[in-house]
């Protein structure tokens, strides 16, 4: 034994210094007492008993940086007199340890699990707001009997959601396009009822003036949205969709499946160039080098908003388009199988070229989006073909098959063979490109 640790023994206690948060104080510890019985007193001498250090633990520190084991004494560890302790908080990331299984799960639960907020409860109010009047709609839609009882509910329930969302924007809550775009789908329909009453009135007429309605409300409302304000990109183009359909039907009498297919078509291109787009809407301002002097606004001028705002509000205008023409394409898909196969290429081309044109793409949401657009118009498409065209069950069900394995093949297998898949689907996804404008030839009976 050294000759420091027998006198610890035979003193009994150890003078120290212990330096908490690098204030030091002077104590004698019991020498040959374990630290777990020191430390919960001398914390709380120091004031150290903190919500850290009463979830993770504190321990004693050497000068050397060496931590002292709580199970063992001042004496056994051979600490002399007069060392320099450190009293620290144990390391956070490691695992807590707690004495209490309901505070155990307790933290975990705070860690791991988003705590509603108000602002939630607004939230699903919303949705559920919305989700039933479009559900109400549809109803109305369905009605029949000709009669002004389904254009007046429609058109109150528009009045109800723009009143509604003008309270979300004084109160400065979110979310308040959703009430909007519902707002203008409940125009719509109260346009589309309230021609149905008229005798004579044809199919190409209501969906034009359907489709004027929402063009009309949401671009009143617009102001209504702020920074928003370019998610009415998609909401207009499925006004144009309706319109140019309807025209088509109402004064150049063409078939209903050959405008749906240039409609499915156009749909398909917006939403391939609704990045570039973007891009060209945000405007960069260029500066020379050889400027002397710096511009700068005039006291109460109008500041420019940020690169930074403008790039999240294009964002915003190309996951609105891309969902908007997703929806447009899975509306026209029925209708596209049941009139040949070129209108089921056209369908599974434009899946096709959704899915594979996720490759490119960095945000998360817009990821999302090309994903479960091109996911659905596939499900809509196999839908279709099993009621419809049972002779194309055979061919449509390998192409699914195999763009299942080419998904899970881009996914699953290891970097090394991922270069040449991906050769592979860029070669793809450019023979998609180039085949959508000749399908929708072939599906209008041009070619």
């Amino acid at each position: 034994m050294s000759p420091s640790s027998s006198s610890v023994h035979a003193v009994g206690a150890v003078p120290l210094t212990v330096l908490y948060r690098s204030v030091p104080a002077d104590v004698a510890l019991p020498a040959g007492l374990p630290l777990a019985e020191i430390l919960p007193a001398l914390a709380q001498r120091l004031d150290a008993l903190g919500p850290d250090g009463a979830v993770h633990g504190m321990r004693l520190v050497t000068a050397n940086g060496v931590g002292l084991e709580d199970s063992r004494s001042l004496a056994d560890q051979h600490v002399a007199a007069g060392s320099v302790l450190t009293l620290e908080v144990r390391d956070t990331d490691s695992e807590d340890r707690h004495d209490d299984l309901v505070e155990a799960v307790a933290t975990a639960v705070e860690r791991q699990e988003v705590a509603w907020r108000p602002a939630d409860s607004t939230t699903m109010s919303v949705v559920s707001t919305c989700a039933l009047f479009l559900v109400a709609g549809l109803l109305l839609l369905r009605q029949g009997s000709p009669g002004l009882f389904a254009p007046a509910a429609a058109g109150t329930a528009t009045l109800v959601l723009v009143l509604a969302a003008y309270a979300l924007r004084r109160l400065d809550r979110d979310y308040g396009w959703a009430l909007v775009f519902t707002a203008g789908a409940m125009a719509a329909v109260a346009a589309y009822t309230a021609l149905s009453n008229a005798s004579g009135s044809p199919t190409g007429l209501r969906l034009a003036a359907a489709g004027a309605a929402l063009a009309t409300t949401v671009l009143v409302c617009t102001p209504l949205l702020g920074q928003e304000r370019q998610l009415v990109a998609g909401p207009l183009l499925a006004a144009v969709a309706l319109a140019s359909t309807g025209a088509g039907l109402g004064l150049a009498h063409q078939p209903a499946h050959h405008l749906l297919a240039m409609v499915s078509a156009g749909a398909a291109v917006i939403s391939l160039l609704a990045p570039w787009l973007a891009l060209a809407s945000i405007p960069i301002d260029v500066s020379l080098p050889d400027r002397t002097e710096t511009i700068r606004p005039e006291p109460g001028a109008k500041v420019a908003p940020s690169l930074t705002a403008r790039v999240m509000s294009a964002r915003g205008l190309v996951l609105s388009s891309r969902i908007a023409c997703s929806v447009i394409v899975l509306a026209c898909v029925p209708a596209l199988v049941s009139h040949g196969w070129a209108g089921t290429a056209l369908a599974a081309a434009i899946a096709i070229a959704s899915l594979l044109g996720t490759r490119a793409v960095r945000s998360r949401a817009d990821v999302v989006a090309g994903i479960v657009g091109g996911m659905a118009i596939l499900a809509a498409l196999v839908t279709s073909v099993a009621f419809t065209r049972t002779d194309l069950v055979a061919p449509v069900a390998g192409m699914v098959a195999v763009a299942g394995i080419v998904v899970l093949l881009l996914n699953v297998l290891g970097p090394t063979y991922r270069p040449r898949l991906a050769r592979v689907a860029d070669a793809a996804e450019i023979i998609v490109l180039l085949t959508i404008l000749p399908l929708a030839a072939l599906a209008c009976e041009v070619l």
